[in-house]
């Protein structure tokens, strides 16, 4: 990726440069996605190449037949009995004898053909440990019990894809992947791309680095394969992605073993899948008469997705026309694609504002902080990693992206005002200036070159003005909710999710000002209360917990609320990893939720919170002085929030 900027004037080469921003994007990107403007889906892709998985007959049959009514995934998770084109046949002939089958003939006809995937068998970690390290980190008693039980949850979420599935790779929609791994659990059965990122730091801190590097390798196979990481390990998937955390996820598993030939070996796959991003997503975006590339999430592909098929099918009822359809559901994918699904982050009503349904969602016309905070920092790894080995033209290539993309971040997303990032609406050329956490990534990403502490203040006061945190900084929630509006959608208030929890609380800490650090403190104290109380209560983690009432499960969305955890497990241990000396379970949990409440019966001083904080897993805020050292490298490339290490001559043969 190359960002352009020009300033207009009247010089040819800069008319040539807005000549070729305007090829690069522009027309594009102020309607969200070049098919949906031609009004030409001919040429659009299906989902995946399968008749039954990804499209044709049969699966419209199933799917709005509603053979499977609690959850369309049920059907596009079972194997085949027979081959495909022996399953087809089969249904030919019924459709002969019944041209308009009923649910009862088609619930028969899927038994008859179809089984229970069974395609994945339980896998106990080989470096599995019944008194990891972590344990010692934390001191409260019931706080260390927890950890042990949670520690014991990675054996009850570890898989295996069978060798069935290689073989027979025609009867399944579970794509193979070599080595064990961790489901995030409940009806996500499967490797997922952006849940794994947590799952990796919470194996790591349980000891776990065999199992964590072949999770990661898991991740690199498929990238090799697709030439991009799909949003999970199903054939409907291949049209989408989720989050690009590979190479984060993968300078955390170096940096927290030393394994640093892993990076030798996998630097190719890294950089295909960033090129992926910058290759597939990118649109130009006009500011100020300057031009700059940024991202956006799109999945184009033709029809419904098949495992929420009857669902988007309903949803695009009212449209009258195949285009207008196809145009919604590549909406509806894009969507999924950025691991909200769904938020009113995405909603785009006649007026501008979130306040809408799925009939209003927009995703392809928005940028996203997020997506484009992570690969600000995709590419500092990258021009970090490929100077490593020696690729001095690439470390440079990769440095000035990161540039570039940290210039379009401060200029097209930040908003000094408000005092956060914002998402851009390149449809209405302007802000959206609604309160999403996702606003705080760039924290937890260090993707701005401000001073910290500027930014550490004018972000506190973006919390007090939405209502997340007093006037002196008391946390008002059980976790920190998506948003503050209530949708009825997943990704919305009253939910919390781990990942959005990671970018607030880590992010803040990040910035190294005592008092985001205290806040943030506060902030993890609330979201280990509720984790640790709903697994009390319930005897479970889930997906997403109510910000509003401690202990209890997240609603809303399509599908009905899930347990395991994956990412909330793994966060949890990030959060004791780091705050385990000095947390303490309270029992005197009035209804206080938005009235500001006190996380300690004696509040912490900030030199106590900043003396007795551990170390956290090496993450997005590194490289630190100890990895540096670690790697054998003397200097900093990028000064300031952007660091790329110099490590000279070095090279991982060596």
């Amino acid at each position: 990726m190359t960002a352009r900027v020009c300033n207009p004037c009247s010089t040819l080469s800069v008319v040539v440069c807005l000549v070729l921003a305007c090829i690069e994007g522009v027309l594009s990107a102020s309607i969200g996605s070049s098919a949906a403007n031609a009004k030409d889906y001919s040429n659009l892709p299906p989902t995946c190449s399968s008749q039954i998985y990804c499209q044709g007959d049969l699966l419209d049959a199933v799917q709005r037949g509603k053979v499977f009514p609690s959850d369309s995934k049920t059907f596009v998770d079972r194997k085949l009995k027979y081959s495909e084109s022996e399953v087809l046949a089969k249904y030919q002939t019924l459709l002969k004898n019944s041209p308009n089958p009923d649910n009862a003939t088609l619930t028969n006809f899927v038994n008859e053909n179809f089984e229970d995937g069974d395609e994945l068998e339980v896998w106990s970690p080989p470096d599995f440990s019944t008194s990891p390290s972590i344990q010692n980190k934390v001191v409260d008693p019931k706080y260390k019990q927890w950890t042990l039980s949670l520690n014991q949850i990675w054996k009850e979420l570890g898989r295996k894809v069978k060798e069935d599935v290689k073989t027979n790779p025609g009867l399944y929609s579970l794509i193979y992947t070599p080595n064990g791994f961790f489901i995030p659990g409940g009806r996500f059965r499967e490797l997922y791309y952006w849940d794994t990122y947590w799952i990796v730091q919470g194996i790591l801190l349980c000891d776990m680095k065999q199992s964590a590097k072949g999770v990661v390798e898991n991740i690199i196979s498929l990238v090799d394969q697709f030439g991009f990481m799909p949003n999970g390990a199903r054939v409907y998937y291949l049209e989408r992605s989720q989050p690009p955390l590979l190479i984060p996820m993968a300078a955390n598993y170096m940096a927290f073993t030393g394994d640093y030939g892993f990076l030798k070996t996998h630097i190719k796959t890294f950089t295909n899948e960033f090129e992926y991003w910058t290759n597939k997503h990118m649109v130009t975006v006009e500011k100020n008469g300057k031009y700059y590339k940024l991202a956006r999430y799109y999945a184009p592909s033709r029809g419904p997705r098949p495992e929420s098929y009857r669902e988007d099918f309903e949803e695009a009822e009212h449209l009258q026309t195949e285009e207008e359809k196809n145009e919604l559901w590549i909406e509806l994918k894009s969507g999924a694609e950025t691991g909200w699904d769904f938020s009113s982050r995405w909603f785009i009503a006649k007026d501008g504002s979130n306040k809408g349904n799925l009939h209003d969602i927009k995703t392809t016309q928005i940028v996203p902080v997020d997506l484009n905070a992570m690969l600000q920092k995709n590419a500092v790894y990258l021009s970090e990693w490929h100077l490593k080995l020696g690729n001095k033209d690439l470390s440079i290539k990769y440095k000035n992206i990161a540039r570039e993309f940290n210039e379009a971040i401060q200029e097209v997303l930040w908003n000094d005002k408000v005092g956060a990032w914002l998402d851009y609406d390149t449809g209405n050329k302007q802000h959206r200036n609604f309160f999403y956490l996702s606003n705080l990534t760039p924290l937890w990403t260090n993707s701005y070159t401000m001073h910290k502490h500027y930014v550490a203040e004018k972000v506190l006061q973006y919390l007090r003005d939405n209502h997340v945190i007093t006037e002196d900084n008391q946390v008002k929630f059980y976790g920190t909710p998506s948003s503050m509006l209530n949708s009825s959608q997943q990704w919305d208030y009253p939910n919390a999710w781990a990942p959005l929890q990671a970018f607030i609380i880590q992010g803040l800490d990040y910035t190294q000002d005592k008092t985001a650090q205290l806040v943030a403190y506060r902030l993890a104290d609330n979201w280990i209360r509720t984790n640790y109380y709903g697994y009390e209560k319930h005897q479970a983690m889930f997906e997403k917990y109510d910000s509003e009432l401690i202990g209890e499960t997240g609603n809303g969305g399509e599908y009905a609320a899930q347990t395991g955890f994956g990412w909330t497990n793994g966060f949890v241990f990030e959060l004791l990893n780091k705050y385990g000396k000095i947390l303490n379970y309270k029992t005197d949990d009035a209804e206080t939720v938005g009235q500001g409440f006190k996380v300690q019966d004696e509040e912490v001083s900030q030199d106590e919170l900043l003396s007795e904080t551990g170390q956290e897993l090496p993450s997005f805020s590194h490289p630190s002085p100890e990895y540096a050292s670690d790697v054998g490298c003397t200097d900093i490339l990028i000064q300031g929030s952007n660091e790329i290490l110099v490590c000279g001559d070095a090279s991982l043969a060596s």
